[in-house]
């Protein structure tokens, strides 16, 4: 099956897909994540957030797991290009209903930089939805600046509401991008990220 570049509206997702040549889903369903890897641990730079989010931590979790990734993925920063299921090899785009986050997807981001002026493609698997122990695992994918893996964990506090924490553990091949750069575009989008969740669960 063809991706339908038409139903993409971020340049920089097209040109993504184009640089590596990925036409197919057959073709998308092959990119590599590039996962954390304990062995290379110093090589790595870590950035964590915390968030609390005043409702039951079971509620929150529902959210995480069923909010559709353009309601998420849609805010000021980041933007939905399309997400793809390996589990049943299928493809959502923006306009698509019923793409629950989910273990083995694929999901293709445009960030938006200096107001625009800047854009660039992000590319996430989700690499585990741990309903039991609450951990959502993203690892970057091939093609893009950056590896390495995010952690998104939930915890009841002693209020009954959830604190929610974000540790991401990355590098690329730029020390000033990882120094400099990423950590503070980072806390932007997925503050935007958990906020849209946040007021989900809370309304």
């Amino acid at each position: 099956m063809e991706i339908n570049l038409e139903r993409i509206k971020q340049k920089t997702v097209i040109t993504f897909l184009k640089k590596l040549g990925i036409t197919t889903l057959d073709q998308l369903a092959r990119l590599k994540p590039l996962c954390y890897n304990e062995a290379f641990a110093s090589t790595y730079r870590r950035h964590v957030c915390t968030f609390l989010i005043e409702k039951d931590v079971r509620t929150v979790w529902n959210v995480y797991a069923n909010i559709h990734p353009k309601q998420v993925w849609n805010a000021g920063m980041v933007s939905f290009g399309l997400q793809f299921s390996k589990s049943n090899h299928s493809i959502h785009y923006l306009s698509d209903p019923d793409a629950i986050m989910e273990k083995g997807q694929i999901l293709l981001l445009n960030l938006k930089l200096l107001g625009g002026l800047v854009n660039i493609p992000v590319a996430y698997e989700i690499a585990e939805m741990n309903e039991e122990q609450r951990i959502i695992k993203l690892c970057y994918l091939e093609g893009i600046a950056s590896e390495g893996s995010q952690w998104i964990s939930l915890k009841e506090t002693a209020e009954g509401f959830t604190e929610v924490t974000h540790l991401t553990l990355y590098k690329s091949h730029s020390k000033f991008r990882d120094k400099i750069l990423y950590p503070p575009l980072h806390t932007k989008a997925i503050s935007e990220f958990h906020e849209i969740v946040k007021r989900k669960a809370t309304t």
